[in-house]
């Protein structure tokens, strides 16, 4: 019976001996197969870091090529605004001359014809500076320059130039001017307010045109509210993309080339650190506001 217990335990000693033997060939095989696998994955990491070397030089050149290009698109820009603005000057200049009556009389088709050629000479030299203006903003070359000013001879001065292409089209102008201080690029800001202004007088057809401001804590909400035809929610997003114009049946009555509303909102973000929204609702108007950061506000 002893020797029966003894053979017994011989034989599952072996047997375990066996299993063991097997299951550690088995892990040596494992090891080897995830060895083999880490080495090719670090010869694939190897190749990957390799690639983006490679590729990461690549960009630096590409980078140090598209930083010539833009020099060289800002010279170009700056000599071809130079030679197109000289002669449109001469042009809008001698026109306005003519039609003062400066070198005699002018018949009535004479004067009608005349003031196509000055007000496409001045559409012309307003579309070749804000082209300009674009290209310093994206070359980050336009020049700031703040200055205290009061804000309501700014509005005042915006509202006088839209003044008669709204009595025109017999849209009621309703103005909040402010007595307010402020310190920010009153050229600029200028710019912007008659670009706004302009644009809902361009696309209202009856109605008003209004421009309020208000105080919001360090900041100045100037807002143009218009009875236009509005926007439609599917074309908010594009308003602000260049070149674009919305489809609308003003479209062909109206010139323009898209550039207004992208400039007037590079100028407020990257020049005086602001921003702008709308509010619209096709077919009864829309509403434009900056939101315009004042370092000093002073009531008068």
């Amino acid at each position: 019976m002893e020797l029966l217990d003894i053979s017994e335990i011989i034989t599952k000693r072996k047997k375990a001996e066996d299993e063991l033997r097997e299951y550690r060939d088995h892990l040596e095989k494992i090891v080897e197969e995830r060895t083999a696998d880490l080495q090719a994955s670090q010869q694939e990491l190897v190749s990957i870091v390799e690639n983006l070397n490679n590729t990461s030089e690549e960009l630096k050149k590409a980078n140090i090529r598209l930083q010539e290009l833009d020099r060289l698109k800002s010279m170009f820009i700056a000599t071809t605004s130079h030679e197109l603005r000289t002669p449109l000057n001469s042009i809008i200049g001698f026109s306005s001359v003519l039609l003062e009556g400066w070198s005699g009389e002018l018949n009535p088709e004479q004067k009608e014809q005349l003031q196509i050629v000055f007000s496409s000479g001045k559409h012309l030299l307003s579309l070749i500076n804000d082209v300009i203006d674009i290209s310093k903003i994206e070359a980050g070359k336009l020049e700031v320059y703040n200055e205290e000013f009061n804000l309501g001879e700014v509005i005042d001065e915006a509202v006088s130039l839209i003044k008669a292409d709204a009595e025109e089209k017999g849209l009621e102008l309703n103005v909040d001017i402010p007595d307010i201080t402020i310190y920010s690029d009153r050229r600029r800001l200028l710019q912007c307010i008659i670009n706004l202004l302009s644009n809902s007088v361009k696309y209202s057809e009856k109605g008003s045109v209004a421009l309020e401001v208000r105080l919001n804590d360090n900041y100045v909400d100037i807002s143009i509210i218009d009875t236009g035809i509005g926007i439609k929610e599917d074309d908010l997003s594009k308003l602000f993309i260049p070149f674009i114009r919305l489809e609308s049946h003003l479209t062909d009555s109206t010139s323009g080339t898209g550039l207004g509303l992208y400039l007037t909102e590079k100028l407020v973000r990257e020049v005086l650190n602001g921003s702008i929204d709308v509010i619209s609702k096709y077919g009864e108007g829309s509403t434009f506001t900056l939101h315009i950061p004042i370092n000093e506000v002073e009531l008068i």
